[in-house]
Order: structure tokens, then sequence, then C-alpha cells
């Protein structure tokens, strides 16, 4: 397979999984703040701080900020904002992108559904439903990138261009699980009803019910979202399906490696298969989401490298397709 192919179809995944995780905790985060007896200005900070902190937003907001010279409404912003290239509308349109370089490998069913999904965010009808029924937009945004899950898995091939979108899909939502968790570490001691949000963001709340069966507790709900090993958007079952997918691409049987992602995929999962909630209190909540966090940006930068662009390439690229590079690199944080 071509490499511009397999980064493509790479980042088509990564954008919709980060599109549809970004609209789960932004509906989550608005209903926390309709709920918050707070008072506005207390409420913005104490509700969207930790979630522009968690999505790495927080410089782009500020600088929105000062070119407007007025406060911004965060929801808005992590919505519909070109100026964050991870918005939700960014995202889409990044993915939409994607498919378009790409369309001989994907069916005709995703780019339609695809193509008119991203009219529909580039349009006022969309901003329009967002202000008048803010609940049917996220929901409306949910699923359509559930029905692109969908469509990827049952109408293309699942060949070696299928298992770059797996790999690319469990990465981002595993960064994305340990995400939520940091913004519960953000807080000092969250209540319930933030616990709970963090459950809801991840869609796991009935499955934590049906799995743990235990009280909503942070320690419950960073051990289940971390080391479950069957609910799909826990950070060892992703973990698990991201090694599984890199091993697919290259033909190396499991328990070996033949190159740098294998190994640190590999050497990530063995960790967390070994390691218990008692593990990570002492190393500290933040300290060992945000080492998880920096894994992963090295387990996609080793998959760029391997498969996409070899290091020996980099510095022989012309400026354009080396800032190019610089700039896809940066989106792995």
């Amino acid at each position: 397979m071509l490499s511009r192919v397999a980064n493509s179809l790479y980042w088509l995944s990564r954008y919709l999984e980060r599109a549809e995780n970004l609209t789960r905790l932004v509906a989550v985060n608005r209903y926390a703040d309709l709920d918050s007896i707070e008072s506005p200005s207390s409420s913005n900070d104490t509700l969207w701080h930790p979630l522009l902190y968690a999505t790495a937003a927080q410089e782009n907001y500020d600088k929105a900020k000062e070119a407007a010279g007025k406060d911004i409404d965060v929801n808005w912003f992590i919505t519909f904002s070109i100026s964050d290239g991870d918005s939700i509308r960014s995202c889409i349109a990044q993915a939409r992108e994607n498919a378009r370089m790409v369309r001989d490998q994907i069916s005709e069913e995703i780019w339609l559904e695809l193509n008119s999904f991203h009219l529909f965010m580039q349009s006022q009808e969309a901003e329009a439903l967002w202000k008048d029924r803010p609940e049917d937009f996220y929901r409306r945004t949910i699923k359509a990138c559930m029905l692109f899950s969908g469509l990827i898995n049952a109408t293309i091939l699942h060949d070696e261009g299928w298992h770059f979108i797996e790999a690319g899909r469990f990465l981002e939502r595993a960064d994305k699980t340990t995400r939520v968790l940091d913004m519960l570490a953000f807080e000092s001691d969250p209540d319930r009803g933030k616990l709970a949000s963090a459950l809801r963001s991840c869609s796991a709340f009935s499955a934590f019910r049906a799995e743990s069966r235990g009280e909503v507790t942070l320690e419950n709900v960073v051990d289940f979202l971390l080391f479950s090993p069957s609910f799909p958007r826990s950070v060892r079952f992703c973990l698990r399906q991201i090694d599984k997918q890199l091993h697919s691409i290259s033909g190396t049987s499991d328990g070996s490696f033949s190159n740098e992602a294998e190994r640190l995929a590999g050497s990530t999962l063995a960790q967390l298969n070994f390691s218990n909630i008692q593990s990570v209190q002492s190393i500290g909540y933040h300290d060992y989401f945000d080492e998880l966090q920096q894994q992963f940006n090295k387990i996609g930068r080793q998959i760029f490298e391997t498969y996409i662009l070899l290091p020996q390439e980099i510095n022989s690229l012309p400026q354009y397709d080396r800032t190019q590079w610089q700039w896809q690199q940066q989106q792995q944080q």
C-alpha cells in the first residue's frame, strides 16, 4: 500500500474518532453546566477549564479570546471554531479531506455520508440547530460518527488499509479516555456527579454498573476505564487492538516485534496487563495518565516514521512537505 494512502486512512479514522469523543465531552459538560448551582462565570471556570485543559485547547482558546477582545463561549469554540484545528467542525473537515484523497479505497456509502455531514457542519443550519436544540445537534453528530464507524466495518475490505484505520481509531480512543480521566485528576476530590459525567463521556455508565457492581468512586471509575478487558473504550482494550492491528500490518507473530511502533505498543500493553489501581495510585493519577499520553504520542510518531515517512527521508523533504509532516506530528498531541 502507498504510504500516502495509509496516512490518509489512518488520519481519516483518527479525526472521526476525535470528533465523536469531543462531542461526547462537550455534551456531558453542557449538562453538568446546566445542573450547576454556581454563578455563570464560576461555572465556566470550574466546568469548562478542565475540558480545555484535557483536550489541549486552552492555548488556542486564549489566543482566540484575545483576538476577539471578549469572552468566547467555550461550548461554541470547541464545537465550531475554525481557528482551533481540533474543534468538532475542523475534525469533520479534516476527515472529509483525507477521505477525498483516498476515494478509491473507501466505499461510495462512506464518501456520500461523510461529504453530506461535512456540508451540514459548515452550514448555518448546524449553528442554528446548536443554538435552538443543542442536545439534538450533539446527538446527531454522535450518530453520524457511529454511522461512519459502522460503514467502515461493513462496506470496505478488511485488508491492510482497514488495519491502519483501526489502529488510528483505537489510538485516538485510548488517548481521549486518558484525557477524560485526567479531567478527574484535575479535581482534587471529584464528587459523584463528576465521576458519573466522566463515565458518560465515554458512554461507559451502563457498562460500569454491569461489570463493576460497585460504588461510583474515583478508584472504581479509574480502574474500569483503564483496565477493563471487555469495555471497548477502556485503555487496556484499545491497546490490545492497537497491538493486534500493528501485527496484522507487519505480519509479525504475537509476542514479538519488527519495528519500534510494535515494541512501544506491546510494552505499554504489558504495563497495563501487569498493573492495577494500586500501582496507579502509588505513581499518582495525573502522572500516570500523562505518561500514558506520552506513550500514545510516541506510538503514533513511530507508526508515521515506520510506514508513512522513513526517518532518513525527512531531512530531504521539500520545505512544504516538511512543514506538513511537522503539522501532522503536532496532531498526535
